[in-house]
């Protein structure tokens, strides 16, 4: 009788293993192809973008899922249509063939016209621009070399930004912290006021005070190294000045932090530097995590803060990639290239440190 009931017990927890098994399996049938899926419409977008790196600035407005084969050159093209699809600078190119730099070239002269005139082979002027074409975009951004420099700025003033306001914001969270009096609550919501301002409505007051600055520091006042330096510097402090959602997120995460452990720390010897540096800033690793997250593309992105208070020869990634765009003619294959160039940092970074940005942001969500 025993053995009969637990020969019944064994066969239903097999079965019940069994279900548990199937389900297992099923749901991993449906999920794999769903993050297959998922991962490919994400991805998609960059892919395209890819693409159109290598698509001619006449066939900008057509989709590509492939590079279309190369259009095949002609000498009757225009010089004018080459210098808007090509971005060619008609200085440059008298000077490779030896025009006369006072020569006017009108803009619907053809190649093969020029050539007759200036007495140039026609192999010379095909295989001059055989370089162009399907790799236009990248040739011209390497050989300028300004998107280079101008990713150097945006990687400095994105990384003083963030580790600015972060420690800023921490420090000011620690002195609001728990909100216990009035002249927190009149600080903490001065800064909450700043939600409800309109950005727009700054930019002329800053840049005035930009300007009042830049006048006091000597050698700012005319292009060069020391303007182009006090320049990046404003705008990093601009950047850095209090926010409303740095100073929530720290000011309720230091007031969560039982204040036993501050206690504790004091009268074990322990400076406020010391507590700072090695007590809140190791238990901060959560906000810290949800800052970056949310500061890294928003300061690499910046768009109207560079282009107002940059000079052009200083300018970072956006403003230099809207430079590209022209009032009449556009080249939106150097235009999509240099946006491709942009987005790839971040896409990067964020693959090689997504389990730290994932470990940050978890970190917390789990008591015990």
């Amino acid at each position: 009788m025993i053995e009969s009931e637990i020969v019944r017990v064994d066969v239903s927890k097999a079965g019940y293993a069994a279900s548990i098994a199937r389900r297992k399996r099923l749901l991993t049938a449906i999920s794999i192809p769903f993050f297959i899926l998922y991962t490919l419409v994400t991805l998609f977008p960059f892919y395209v973008l890819f693409i159109r790196t290598f698509i001619s600035s006449k066939d900008a407005a057509d989709l590509h899922l492939w590079p279309p084969p190369a259009a095949e050159f002609s000498l009757e093209a225009d010089i004018g249509n080459l210098s808007v699809f090509y971005n060619l600078d008609i200085k440059e190119f008298k000077q490779d063939f030896g025009i006369p730099l006072t020569e006017y070239i009108p803009a619907r002269q053809t190649l093969r016209q020029i050539g007759e005139k200036y007495d140039i082979p026609e192999a010379k002027l095909e295989a001059y621009f055989s370089r162009f074409g399907r790799f236009n975009g990248w040739i011209i951004l390497v050989e300028e070399g300004k998107i280079w420099s101008a990713m150097g700025r945006s990687a400095f003033i994105t990384l003083a930004s963030i580790v600015g306001v972060i420690l800023l914001s921490i420090c000011l969270g620690y002195g609001l912290a728990g909100l216990k009096r009035k002249d927190q609550m009149v600080v903490y919501n001065l800064f909450l006021l700043q939600m409800v301002i309109p950005p727009m409505l700054v930019i002329l007051p800053q840049f005035m005070i930009q300007q009042w600055l830049l006048n006091l520091i000597p050698g700012a006042t005319e292009s060069g190294p020391v303007r182009y330096a006090a320049q990046l510097i404003l705008l990093v402090l601009i950047n850095i000045k209090g926010g409303a959602m740095s100073t929530m997120l720290f000011t309720s995460a230091i007031g969560a932090i039982p204040r036993d452990i501050e206690e504790s720390a004091m009268i074990d010897g322990a400076s406020r530097l010391q507590y700072f540096r090695r007590i809140l800033l190791p238990l901060m690793k959560v906000p810290i995590a949800s800052m970056i997250v949310i500061s890294l593309p928003w300061n690499w992105n910046q768009f109207l803060q560079p282009y107002v208070y940059l000079d052009l020869a200083n300018s970072t990634l956006l403003p230099l990639i809207q430079n590209y765009s022209g009032q009449y003619t556009t080249n939106y294959q150097v235009v999509y290239t240099a946006i491709f160039i942009s987005v790839l940092p971040l896409v990067i970074l964020y693959v090689l440190f997504r389990r730290w940005f994932i470990q940050g942001v978890m970190a917390g969500a789990v008591k015990g």
